[in-house]
């Protein structure tokens, strides 16, 4: 079993320290140096709008600074790892644009706003008559099953009636549609945060369980061969090892582990698999920098939530 060396681990923090998004540079000083929540949230604050979302390319593939509900998902995500009580302003204000854009008629959240192809953005993201929601199958599970977790982590902010009615849809939407985890699997990651929610009520937990375990052993890669493209690698999947299904491809998990920490670069980082191609190709070198803070941090605290880092 490899370990990180603390050499490789410090030429990782070197470069979150002085290269990456001052918000990912306080998020790795907040797990990692014990340093207070309150910097993370100073610089989280810097991607909220006046009407609650979070925008401003908090998702560095999406560089509109309109709120969006994939960027206000993030942010939200954010805050509850923060501890952020229910109560804190910009959780009030986050789930109040989450309310005030819900679709009620189709019950979801349009993932982007209608303002995307304005601004530089990825492919995947831009919008031809209604090609968007063609790409994300109506928006059903992409970002509406994260945001139904989040809203039952922060319940108190909405209606009883009206959640349960949501996540009623959506947890049938999630076990009924014939392609998730296909692609790159985003859809599956989303549908596993929302069963690894602890407020979600037991019975939702138990068919996202059942649904998202048949899935798993057809849908991850188990091919070193593949970990460099837009696969639903082990560690895209699981960060931890308590995770829900960690046991249902254990093996490819260390496999994928080692595999991290010999891919590391030279100056310390892990990069995206992905490009935008021919899209905006200078400033998808900003989002590129962007993504390699996030993504290093992201490689940090999975190697470290698996005692992967030597001490």
């Amino acid at each position: 079993m490899k370990r990180l060396s603390r050499e490789a681990f410090d030429r990782a923090r070197q470069f979150l320290k002085t290269q990456a998004r001052p918000l990912d540079r306080a998020m790795f000083e907040y797990r990692f140096e014990g340093a207070s929540a309150e910097s993370v949230i100073a610089e989280l604050a810097r991607f909220q709008n006046d009407d609650g979302g979070f925008g401003r390319a908090l998702e560095p593939d999406l560089r509109t600074p309109s709120s969006s509900a994939l960027a206000t998902g993030i942010g939200l995500r954010m805050l509850k790892e923060l501890k952020c009580p229910a109560d804190y302003p910009m959780v009030r204000k986050a789930v109040r644009f989450l309310l005030a854009t819900f679709d009620i008629q189709a019950k979801v959240w349009r993932v982007t706003p209608h303002d995307t192809n304005e601004f530089p953005h990825a492919g995947w993201w831009h919008d031809e008559d209604g090609s968007l929601a063609r790409t994300f199958d109506g928006f059903q599970i992409i970002p509406r099953a994260e945001i139904v977790g989040l809203l039952h982590h922060f319940s108190s902010l909405v209606p009883a009636d009206w959640l349960n009615d949501v996540t009623e849809r959506t947890v049938t939407d999630i076990e009924t549609i014939e392609t998730l985890g296909t692609g790159g699997g985003d859809d599956l990651g989303y549908a596993l945060r929302l069963a690894e929610t602890a407020e979600l009520p037991q019975h939702f937990k138990d068919r996202l369980i059942t649904r998202v375990r048949a899935v798993i052993p057809t849908a991850v890669s188990r091919d070193p061969q593949e970990w460099d493209s837009y696969c639903i690698a082990p560690l895209k999947l699981v960060s931890s090892p308590q995770s829900i299904v960690a046991d249902l491809f254990w093996d490819a998990l260390q496999a994928h582990l080692d595999y991290q920490i010999d891919h590391q670069t030279p100056d310390g980082t892990w990069d995206p698999v992905w490009t935008w191609g021919d899209f905006y190709p200078d400033v998808w070198e900003q989002a590129k920098r962007e993504w390699r803070g996030h993504l290093t941090l992201r490689t940090l605290t999975a190697l470290h939530a698996f005692g992967r880092i030597e001490e």
